[in-house]
């Protein structure tokens, strides 16, 4: 849903919202992030996304203690990218420092805070 805030009305007329530019994005559903998700899951396995500032790069957390990082955008089934362990548990987050040059992941069970670096 999208809504104009000035007069508290959603926008019905979706031409208006189709080519917006975001931010930020943070929803691990959409078509740019179709290829983040692997085969044979419930839609309950990956917990968390964010784009790079600079949107070059996606980063996922998942159930697995895994963090995963795509080009973006992510729309091809089965995109290539690069996985990381470090965490014993899922991911709760994940976020990119404001220059992209790391990455935090915050761990579940296992309470921790990871810094990657994307050199």
């Amino acid at each position: 849903m999208h809504g104009n805030a000035g007069v508290c009305r959603q926008v019905s007329n979706m031409s208006i919202a189709r080519d917006l530019k975001w931010i930020t994005q943070a929803c691990t559903i959409g078509f740019n992030v179709l290829g983040i998700w692997p085969e044979n899951v419930d839609g309950s396995d990956v917990n968390t996304y964010s784009r790079s500032h600079n949107q070059k790069l996606v980063a996922t957390g998942d159930d697995f203690g895994k963090v995963n990082i795509y080009s973006y955008p992510a729309c091809h089934p089965k995109s290539p990218h690069h996985s990381c362990g470090g965490h014993s548990s899922h991911l709760t987050n994940v976020d990119f420092t404001p220059n992209d040059i790391c990455l935090i992941s915050l761990g579940g069970r296992d309470y921790s805070i990871m810094q990657w670096a994307l050199t």
